[in-house]
C-alpha cells in the first residue's frame, strides 16, 4: 500500500510538467512559412508550358528588421554583399525548398542566400527591401522566387 501511495504521489507531482510541455508545443507553432525556388533560366510560358515556379532550393534566408535600401552595400540589381540592420534570426530551407519559424508579431524584412551574396526577392517601394508582416493570429506564408544573376530577364 505503501509503494502505490508514493506512486501516486510521484504521478501527480510529474503530470503538470508533462501538461505544461504539450501546451508550449502549441505556442510554438510556425507563423511564418513557405518555399523557395529557384529559376536558372528562362521560364517564359510557351507553347502548351506554364511557368514553373523552378526548382527547390536548400539555403538560409536572413530576417531583418524592416531594411530601407540604403542600409543595403553593394546593390546591384536583386543582390547585396552586406546587410547593415538589425539582424533578428537565420532560418534553413530544406531539400524541397520549405521553411517554417516562429516570430513575433511586427515587420520584417527577407533575404536568401545565393551566388554567395544576399538575394533580394522583391522590393517594397523605393525605400523598403522585401517587407513582410507576421500578424499574431493568422500565419504568413511567403513563397520565394530566386533569379539568378545568370537568368535573362
Amino acid at each position: 500500500m505503501n509503494k502505490w501511495i508514493s506512486y501516486c504521489i510521484m504521478g501527480s507531482l510529474f503530470f503538470p510538467l508533462f501538461s505544461c510541455k504539450s501546451q508550449q508545443i502549441v505556442q510554438d507553432k510556425p507563423n511564418f512559412i513557405g518555399s523557395i525556388y529557384e529559376q536558372k533560366f528562362n521560364s517564359m510560358p510557351g507553347n502548351g508550358r506554364g511557368s514553373g515556379k523552378g526548382a527547390p532550393m536548400a539555403t538560409s534566408l536572413h530576417i531583418y528588421k524592416a531594411t530601407q535600401l540604403n542600409q543595403l552595400d553593394s546593390l546591384t540589381g536583386s543582390f547585396c554583399s552586406r546587410i547593415n540592420g538589425d539582424s533578428i534570426t537565420t532560418i534553413q530551407s530544406n531539400s524541397m525548398g520549405q521553411f517554417n519559424a516562429r516570430l513575433k508579431p511586427g515587420k520584417y524584412s527577407v533575404f536568401v542566400r545565393a551566388e554567395n551574396a544576399y538575394y533580394i526577392p522583391f522590393f517594397s517601394g523605393t525605400a523598403w527591401t522585401a517587407l513582410f508582416e507576421i500578424k499574431a493570429d493568422t500565419p504568413t506564408n511567403l513563397d520565394i522566387i530566386v533569379r539568378g544573376s545568370t537568368n535573362s530577364q
